[in-house]
């Protein structure tokens, strides 16, 4: 018995095989880039919000969701119904973004950094376990 039509039968299978798993690696590095592109402007905003400028916590909170919402529309490449909710109190800032993307068997992103608006040195500064 001849063997012509065997390496035919395994291209068949192999090619498609090996095609799914290139198009999954960039879907994957696309949802792993926006994962990180959230967690850093997240913490940009954040950290940019936190300082002390005069501004009540009203408009310091208006501040950060214009500023993340225009970061991030410049800057996603797979999520596109995103959301940010921001939280701001005296002691911290939490800021949480989510979304869905269309490509990809994922549930979606949520993304949630908390930023401590205290002044750790002053604070460790002034506190009493550091004196003699």
């Amino acid at each position: 018995m001849k063997k012509k039509g065997r390496y035919v039968v395994e291209a068949a299978f192999l090619v498609p095989g090996i095609c799914m798993l290139l198009v999954y690696a960039v879907f994957f590095s696309l949802y792993a880039h926006d994962c990180a592109v959230c967690v850093h402007t997240a913490l940009e905003v954040g950290i940019k919000g936190c300082y002390p400028d005069g501004h009540t916590d009203s408009q310091r909170k208006e501040d950060m969701e214009r500023d993340l919402s225009e970061k991030l529309s410049m800057q996603l490449l797979w999520l596109q119904n995103n959301h940010v909710e921001i939280q701001v109190s005296p002691l911290r800032v939490t800021l949480k973004v989510s979304g869905t993307g269309s490509f990809l068997p994922v549930s979606g992103l949520e993304t949630q950094q908390t930023i401590y608006r205290i002044q750790p040195c002053e604070t460790i500064r002034r506190s009493r376990w550091m004196r003699d």
